[in-house]
């Protein structure tokens, strides 16, 4: 019997939610145009009435966290303080105790 993956949900993407730069109402986005590649602009329309300020936010790409394994050369994004970086311990220093000889090597042969 073939099994067949469940979805988490069947609600449509989110628009991520803003609030009115004048009266820190929750606003609404209603619309969204792309740009290019990495940019889309967002339509919002302030929840108040009383205010109804209508602004337009963007929302962009501004660097990678993990590196893609299918890569565009089209696209250039500056690596950001969490990707790609090399384990915390890939110090280079020497240990404390390895500027000496191993028990082993000093130790009194028998016989």
């Amino acid at each position: 019997m073939k099994q067949v993956k469940k979805r988490k949900n069947n609600y449509p993407p989110r628009i991520p939610g803003m609030t009115c730069p004048h009266c820190e109402t929750r606003s609404i986005a209603y619309d969204s145009v792309k740009i290019d590649r990495l940019t889309r602009e967002i339509r919002y329309r302030c929840d108040d009435v009383d205010c109804g300020h209508v602004f337009v936010a963007q929302l962009a790409v501004v660097r990678t966290v993990h590196s893609s394994k299918r890569p565009n050369p089209a696209v250039t994004l500056h690596v950001g303080p969490w990707g790609n970086r090399a384990p915390a311990n890939d110090d280079t220093r020497i240990p404390a105790n390895d500027d000496k000889p191993d028990a082993a090597e000093i130790a009194p042969t028998p016989g």
